[in-house]
């Protein structure tokens, strides 16, 4: 039983928050598309610089599942599907004009969200951790991917250093081989 709810689970997550996406963000939010692009595109070029450093090195690997058949094409249906509607939710409903507390509250439970989702896909044996990654640091790469996509709308050049350090981080902390 758990076999079959596995096999599917990513396909029914990816096709849920598709439609999630559609339905509720508001019409402001897809008719200004091209102001959030900047920031799908720059999630999705960590992502993929993410999945190229670890290709030989993975930290986390995606079994097997309906249509997701190996790491590039679970790591594709993120880029191309998840992250573009995770972030038009996000960024849909985030409390830009409140103050930093409640923003952090809402990124909180943002983090908190996926990392019971992650936990469902742990349990579920669909992701599996490597080379000393474990679940704390996917919490911490939680919050750090949507404290970022909060930030990057106003100061992307900031982005983009808070990325690199921590990208830094996770290499020597993790030995990454950056060479074969």
């Amino acid at each position: 039983m758990l076999d079959t709810i596995a096999w599917y689970t990513p396909f029914f997550i990816t096709v849920s928050l598709i439609f999630v996406a559609w339905r509720y963000s508001d019409w402001k939010t897809w008719r200004n598309w091209r102001k959030y692009y900047p920031t799908i595109l720059f999630i999705s070029v960590f992502s993929l610089l993410a999945y190229i450093l670890t290709i030989d090195y993975p930290l986390w690997l995606y079994n097997e599942t309906f249509l997701f058949h190996n790491r590039m094409m679970h790591e594709l249906r993120l880029i191309f599907f998840l992250f573009p509607s995770i972030i038009l939710l996000f960024l849909t409903f985030y409390p830009k004009t409140s103050v930093m507390l409640r923003q952090l509250v809402y990124i909180f439970i943002w983090v908190i969200i996926w990392s019971i989702v992650e936990t469902f896909l742990v349990f579920l044996k669909i992701i599996t951790y490597h080379n000393g990654w474990n679940f704390p640091w996917s919490v911490v790469v939680w919050f750090i991917m949507f404290s970022v996509i909060a930030i990057h709308q106003k100061k992307p050049i900031w982005v983009w250093l808070i990325c690199m350090i921590f990208s830094a981080i996770v290499i020597i902390y993790f030995n990454i081989p950056l060479v074969k």
